[in-house]
């Protein structure tokens, strides 16, 4: 185990070689490029990514997918290229999320997803095809209903 310093968490430990390597940058933050993805405690799929060099880098990130019905992964074939990825590695992808004073109008960047091959560590920020994906989708939409005029919070992309 190695000794971290993390913004959420101050000192804890990771496993060694555990961090990710950015091979292709996060936009705005191109000198820091080692990151550990790190589970938010008690906030199941939310992970903070934790720069290596800079304590106070960090990004809350989520899974799309378990915000947003149907969301798809396109990027360029380079930006794949740059992750090395063979048959049998483990790919994830995740957005990096805005949590405004009101968390219910948090938003996810779905035009830049970062993906990692988790089984080389290795790790980008890509660059969406779908023209429909935006920086700034809400990851929670407040809804109407016809029995109630509450406001009801759903997860994007689910009736409320």
């Amino acid at each position: 185990m190695e000794k971290i310093v993390t913004k959420a968490y101050g000192e804890i430990e990771v496993p060694e070689n555990s961090a990710i390597d950015f091979v292709g940058p996060i936009l705005g933050f191109e000198d820091y490029h080692n990151y550990y993805l790190l589970e938010i405690q008690d906030l199941p799929g939310f992970f903070w990514l934790q720069s290596k060099e800079e304590t106070n880098v960090a990004f809350i990130v989520i899974n799309p997918r378990m915000f947003m019905s149907g969301y798809e992964l396109k990027i360029d074939e380079s930006d794949m290229k740059q992750l090395q990825i063979t048959d049998g590695d483990e790919v994830l992808d995740y957005v990096i999320v805005n949590i405004p004073e009101d968390p219910a109008k948090m938003t996810m960047n779905l035009l830049g997803p970062l993906v990692i091959n988790a089984t080389k560590h290795y790790g980008i920020q890509g660059i969406s095809n779908i023209n429909d994906y935006g920086t700034k989708a809400l990851v929670f939409q407040v809804k109407e209903t016809e029995e109630t005029s509450d406001d009801k919070v759903s997860l994007n992309g689910s009736k409320a």
